[in-house]
């Protein structure tokens, strides 16, 4: 939960981001998707009997959620979601 704890810590100092809706949208979806992997992290250490299942649907949303961030490292991310925000 890389983003997330960077977003976090983010608007803990610095207040919530002023981003256009876009890219708060942008945002929200990279929380939610981190969330859902990790749930899907926590069911499948659990639940050995169906690892694979859990395997090919964390694939997935990491898919998605590299779709949304370009793995660009957290503050570069954030920067570039400021820069498209003023544009």
């Amino acid at each position: 939960m890389r983003y997330t704890n960077y977003f976090s810590s983010t608007v803990k100092e610095q207040g919530p981001p002023h981003l256009n809706p876009d890219q708060f949208r942008r945002m929200m979806n990279i929380v939610f998707l981190e969330g859902i992997i990790a749930g899907m992290e926590k069911i499948k250490n659990k639940d050995k009997t169906q690892v694979f299942k859990y395997d090919m649907l964390i694939f997935k949303q990491n898919q998605l959620l590299t779709k949304l961030t370009g793995n660009l490292r957290p503050n570069q991310l954030i920067r570039e979601m400021y820069q498209m925000s003023n544009y």
